[in-house]
């Protein structure tokens, strides 16, 4: 019996404690936060990107430089703490740890391990976080919705036109369908990968379009992946904007001459064509970084919460690019109508 009342006992304070914790979540006061916000003449910053590449990189300076604008119209300043994880998942604690350490006011993270790693360990200090360069936040666990939802979670997808990607690659190949079969290379650890991987794969079958797929877990795989794409009767391969191979994009393209696959590229953005696609409908990397600074310039001036701010992306103005080198190379020839979108 007293075994009993003594496990009952501990699990009523138990309870009690968790509702407790919810409570004083819940109860944070934002409304005098953004007074306090709304005060400040100067802001600190911190910037987390998890891997140098192009695309990630125009994000990063694109957000600074905005954001530094619309502040400095104001009459404010802002400092940026920035540091890089070189694509490596576990600098991402470190990083963030130091962020908190510095009492940034906000957290500008780039790509979703880094995204993920700053929501985990900033809500404990109700510090904003604004994301970028995640194709899918809800799927990447960042907002339960895309119009709004957390106090102190919001950003910018770089979600890519999949569906009309798929139809630049049917132009590509001169409007086939019915023997048509694309193909994606995918990364399997990334959230961002294997969302986009999905979306072709439904485009195709709406389109009744043949799909075949290959996963890599790194960089040594390529090769080989493209040449199992290749026997499993690839005719065009789309490439996602994930972290893993847009830093590769060069060795893709290195390794589709060596390996005498010479398959046609679509990827996700410009950047990476410029390394080893013949074309691409891309996001502008450089929008994205603008458009989350509009995000924290209003949390910074405490116009808004973040569960104010809707998940923002590009919706329109995608521009078509070509490469005519990556192209030749392959022995490949972009169509004339290609190539008149792309002027």
């Amino acid at each position: 019996m007293k075994k009993i009342i003594i496990l009952t006992i501990a699990l009523v304070v138990a309870v009690s404690c968790c509702f407790f914790a919810v409570a004083c979540t819940d109860n944070f006061d934002y409304e005098a936060q953004k007074a306090e916000y709304a005060a400040k003449t100067s802001y600190k910053v911190g910037v987390i990107q998890l891997a140098p590449h192009d695309a990630l990189d125009q994000a990063n300076n694109a957000f600074c430089e905005e954001l530094t604008k619309l502040l400095a119209a104001e009459g404010k300043t802002v400092t940026f703490e920035k540091d890089n994880a070189q694509g490596e998942d576990a600098n991402n604690s470190s990083i963030i740890d130091s962020f908190i350490a510095k009492n940034v006011d906000l957290i500008y993270s780039i790509a979703t391990a880094s995204s993920q790693t700053a929501v985990s360990k900033a809500k404990d200090y109700h510090i904003p976080v604004i994301f970028n360069a995640v194709t899918d936040p809800v799927d990447a666990k960042l907002v339960d919705k895309l119009e709004g939802q957390s106090n102190y979670v919001t950003g910018v997808s770089d979600i890519n036109p999949i569906a009309e990607q798929v139809d630049l690659m049917v132009e590509l190949m001169g409007g086939k369908t019915d023997d048509l079969t694309i193909g994606v290379l995918y990364v399997s650890k990334e959230t961002n990968s294997v969302v986009q991987k999905d979306k072709v794969k439904s485009a195709c079958e709406s389109k009744g379009i043949a799909f075949v797929e290959e996963s890599i877990d790194g960089v040594d795989n390529i090769g080989n992946a493209l040449v199992s794409l290749k026997g499993k009767g690839a005719d065009i391969v789309y490439l996602p904007t994930d972290n893993v191979l847009a830093a590769a994009a060069a060795t893709v393209h290195t390794q589709n001459v060596n390996k005498e696959t010479k398959l046609p590229i679509v990827c996700g953005e410009g950047g990476m064509a410029s390394l080893c696609g013949v074309a691409t409908l891309s996001v502008d990397y450089s929008y994205l970084g603008r458009l989350a600074a509009q995000q924290a310039f209003e949390i910074l001036m405490g116009q808004k919460t973040a569960k104010d701010i809707p998940v923002a992306s590009q919706t329109t103005d995608f521009t078509y690019v070509v490469n005519t080198e990556v192209a030749e190379m392959i022995g490949f020839t972009i169509p004339e109508s290609v190539l008149n979108k792309a002027q």
